[in-house]
């Protein structure tokens, strides 16, 4: 709702990532490398569905199609083997 497009790919690429509790508390190195990762590949991702430049905009502003291209990145951002239109 309140989540900008960058945001919302995001939340997809939490599946990936392998850093505990502690780890995301404390911000080691460790968590700084796979979220620096995860935001790296969720802005590949919204550069190959066209809304890159629309990255720190409030997902809710966007028309009805970028809205659904938008959806379409995020499923895609935690990596399926098949994914079903």
């Amino acid at each position: 709702a309140n989540m900008t497009v960058l945001e919302n790919v995001l939340v997809g690429r939490h599946t990936r990532t392998r850093e505990g509790l502690f780890s995301a508390l404390l911000r080691g190195p460790g968590f700084k490398r796979a979220e620096a990762a995860s935001t790296a590949r969720a802005m590949e991702l919204l550069e190959f569905i066209g809304l890159a430049h629309k990255a720190d905009h409030l997902s809710r502003n966007l028309p009805y199609g970028e809205q659904r291209k938008l959806e379409i990145a995020r499923a895609l951002a935690s990596d399926p083997g098949l994914l079903l239109l």
